[in-house]
């Protein structure tokens, strides 16, 4: 059996052609201490030549966190294995303690890969069952029923989980027989939690009446996994197909495309899309308020639909995609000079120089920066007479939720701009220099 531990071993790593280097998540545990010994032991007979290094998280929620990391530590030097430490504390916000400490424990793994490592993790076929079950009994669907991934992405390296079709009694096994040295978490055995619930009260129950059940159910996250890929392809092709587009705050897709569709291929569009902008999914509460609220037929834009830090709104044949708190101006007048971006709530207003058609000012003036006000009127160069400001942004198609929030430029009390939406009479440059205006949303990643 250890040589055939080995030899598995080795095909896996096989796999990671590209990585130049090897980090193993090191908890001390019976797992992660045969991960790393099975990698030690490939290194000296000569089967792997890459940099081995040991990457321990003390979470420091037990008592015996400090031992266990010394433990690490002592383990790593006599396999002479380099091991880095990182200290965290655990904040629930809200959450459960295992999704918080497995969310930070991530995080830190991501902040340490560079490019071309890849993270090995012990998670194996047992892991994967209580992960499966434990996704099941929270309605996921394909993609959570596919549950562990044997690899994927992480910050700028690669996870790779290279135990997932062994049981943990054969590590176990294994471990004994080499005469290994682990420690047992104090909590494992605390049954309020739901993983540790399932892995000594409903696991082995399991195992007694329908013996291998875990590798037939890895077979299911397997086929669930290619189900997923499938609907991802689709939803990929549906996002190209619904115009998805960048907004000056937030992004939009054709209204009219997405009520062609089916109400499932709605629903797996609007999570691909979630995913691609790396926000929370929306459940089916939200789903079902968007059928209701947003794909109606109707004119106004009043609905809205709220989950994290997103809220989703329609206007003139788009869904919008916004922030959960549009930037709002400030509410009293600001002095600008045009050289140096104007901070405007959450964004900012800049001024850029150009050869013709901008905003031109006497020299060494400054601006006076506000939101609209009741009344407010201006004629825009082109126009034959002046309007009020509530007729022009509803004309400028400027979506209704952010019009109470355009910056109005002034010049001694006479508005000469409007966002970067237009510039008013007698305030053009023509055909010489002057500045074009731009209203930036908060800078993001997309």
């Amino acid at each position: 059996m250890s040589q055939s531990l080995l030899h598995q071993m080795q095909n896996q790593l096989a796999t990671l052609s590209d990585a130049r280097r090897l980090l193993v998540g090191y908890s001390g545990g019976l797992d992660s201490s045969v991960l790393l010994h099975l990698l030690c032991q490939l290194r000296d007979q000569g089967q792997e030549s890459r940099p081995v290094l040991a990457i321990h998280i003390n979470h420091q929620l037990s008592p015996l966190a400090d031992q266990w990391q010394s433990h690490c530590e002592a383990q790593c030097q006599e396999l002479d294995v380099p091991i880095q430490v990182c200290r965290a504390r655990v904040e629930r916000s809200g959450r459960g303690l295992e999704d918080a400490a497995r969310e930070q424990r991530y995080q830190a793994f991501s902040q340490l890969l560079q490019q071309g490592d890849a993270l090995l993790l012990a998670h194996h076929q047992d892991d994967q069952a209580e992960t499966l079950l434990l996704r099941l009994m929270r309605g996921a669907g394909p993609r959570g029923l596919a549950a562990m991934p044997r690899s994927r992405p992480l910050g700028d390296g690669q996870l790779f989980r290279p135990l997932l079709h062994f049981q943990r009694q054969q590590l176990h096994d294994w471990a004994v027989t080499a005469d290994m040295s682990w420690v047992d978490d104090d909590s494992n055995g605390s049954l309020d939690f739901d993983r540790n619930y399932l892995r000594h009260q409903v696991m082995p129950l399991l195992e007694e009446r329908w013996p291998g059940f875990a590798g037939r159910w890895q077979q299911s996250a397997a086929l669930c996994r290619e189900a997923d890929e499938q609907l991802q392809s689709q939803a990929c092709d549906d996002l190209t197909a619904a115009e998805l587009r960048s907004e000056r705050w937030g992004w939009s897709l054709c209204l009219a495309y997405l009520q062609s569709l089916s109400e499932f291929r709605r629903g797996n569009l609007l999570r691909q899309l979630m995913t691609q902008l790396q926000l929370p999914l929306p459940d089916s509460v939200h789903l079902e308020q968007i059928e209701r609220q947003l794909l109606q037929p109707r004119d106004d834009a009043q609905g809205a639909v709220c989950w994290g830090p997103i809220q989703l709104r329609h206007y003139r044949q788009r869904l919008y995609f916004l922030p959960e708190t549009l930037a709002l101006g400030p509410p009293e007048l600001q002095c600008w000079d045009l050289q140096q971006p104007l901070v405007w709530g959450d964004g900012e207003l800049r001024a850029w120089e150009v050869a013709s058609a901008g905003l031109l000012l006497p020299p060494g003036s400054d601006l006076e920066v506000g939101v609209r006000q009741p009344g407010d009127r201006c004629k825009p160069i082109g126009r034959g007479r002046s309007q009020t400001l509530k007729k022009l942004l509803q004309e400028y198609a400027l979506e209704p939720w952010l019009r109470d929030s355009v910056p109005v430029l002034r010049h001694r009390g006479e508005i000469v701009a409007v966002g970067d939406l237009w510039v008013c009479e007698g305030y053009g440059s023509g055909d010489g220099p002057g500045y074009l205006l731009q209203w930036q949303a908060p800078a993001r990643s997309d």
